[in-house]
């Protein structure tokens, strides 16, 4: 079958990199979703997000599953290298997935601004309020700059990933911003197979699996854990990278005072299903989202989630797939663990199920495939 068009995609990192998290996963699913009607050529660096070195080939185009790749080092990250690979491909979509990149975002903004080419950028939740209150002096210089140089790129549209994000968008960039809505695709949904004893009452599991920052609020979870020193039986294991030195060690006096707590490190992406689905609910009061990987991931693996209603995930307790509270009411997060505490192997059970059910209708439909098609011009 021949494909309808190519797309360019430059991102920081990608596979083997994957300490980045979500947007890695956002960029992997959607090419695994188009890749039939899609020639992606993705562009990145050789590293992952810690600088840590892949064990790849450097500065040639790799070809993969359906799809190429080219692992740029430091010295490779230039206009010149962009422009090169750009005329030996001619792409009709060029896909930014960052807005504040300064090798994959504005230099390759700066070298085809002139071109012809339709030029995406997701900004993957970076223009929202809790995202620019972090460093917010460097963040609004560069929104500044970016407005200045860009304000008449007739060829520049956005990806929005929900109708929040639009929001944020245009509220930034201005009510003539070229906004396209489409959903971040996720993994497949899976049945999730439970022992007789995976939930007995007087016990819950939690897991977070994010990265250790002042955005995702892991310090919330540990506080919470402070006040409920008295359940035995509660229990919380971390996963993810630190970004933040200075409030992970905040993060550590908790840690290290509380047996129940542990932190295991970084998960690979093959280990995520069976790690998420040794516990009981992913815990995550994040202060933004713009989709959040993990929350999806979770659900779609059997595993209800209690976060913020700083994310699109919302109303999640009427769908009986977990908990969106408010990050201003800490005694309502408290009491809503105390419950599920006590939930028992049933009703724990009949969450699962649910979880499959949203899976299926939010979170990988068909509808959200469509979605990606138009974003890219597809039929």
């Amino acid at each position: 079958m021949k494909k309808q068009i190519k797309v360019i995609v430059f991102i920081d990192w990608f596979y083997p990199a994957y300490k980045a998290g979500g947007p890695i996963k956002s960029v992997f699913n959607s090419v695994q979703s188009l890749k039939s009607e899609v020639d992606f050529l993705i562009v990145t660096s050789n590293q992952d997000v810690d600088g840590e070195i892949l064990d790849i080939q450097p500065n040639e185009i790799i070809e993969k599953d359906g799809y190429d790749v080219v692992y740029f080092d430091r010295a490779h990250q230039k206009k010149s290298e962009y422009k090169k690979l750009y005329d030996g491909f001619t792409a009709e979509v060029i896909y930014h997935n960052s807005v504040f990149s300064k090798n994959f975002t504005l230099k390759p903004l700066l070298c085809f601004r002139k071109y012809k080419v339709k030029q995406l950028i997701a900004p993957r939740g970076m223009l929202g309020r809790g995202a620019l209150a972090i460093k917010p002096l460097k963040k609004k210089l560069f929104l500044r700059l970016f407005k200045r140089m860009f304000r008449k790129n007739k060829m520049l549209h956005w990806h929005a990933s929900t109708s929040l994000e639009r929001n944020e968008i245009v509220k930034v960039f201005g009510k003539d911003s070229k906004v396209i809505v489409a959903q971040n695709l996720s993994s497949a949904s899976l049945k999730r197979k439970l022992a007789l004893d995976t939930k007995n009452v007087g016990e819950l599991k939690l897991v977070f699996v994010s990265r250790i920052s002042s955005k995702k609020n892991l310090l919330f979870a540990l506080e919470l854990f402070q006040d409920l020193k008295s359940h035995e039986k509660l229990s919380l294991e971390i996963y993810g990278p630190i970004e933040d030195e200075l409030y992970w060690k905040k993060c550590l006096l908790i840690i290290d005072a509380d047996s129940r707590i542990t932190y295991n490190g970084i998960l690979k992406p093959t280990v995520i299903t069976p790690v998420l689905q040794q516990h009981h609910f992913l815990i995550l009061p994040t202060q933004h989202e713009n989709y959040g990987h993990a929350i999806a991931e979770a659900i779609n693996v059997g595993v209800p989630v209690l976060i913020s209603d700083h994310t699109p995930w919302r109303d999640l307790a009427s769908d009986k797939v977990g908990f969106d509270l408010s990050l201003t009411e800490m005694d309502n997060w408290k009491s809503t663990i105390e419950a599920l505490i006590q939930l028992n192997q049933a009703s724990y059970e009949e969450m699962v199920v649910a979880c499959h059910k949203y899976s299926l209708d939010h979170i990988v439909s068909e509808e959200l495939v469509q979605e990606n098609r138009k974003l890219f011009g597809l039929d």
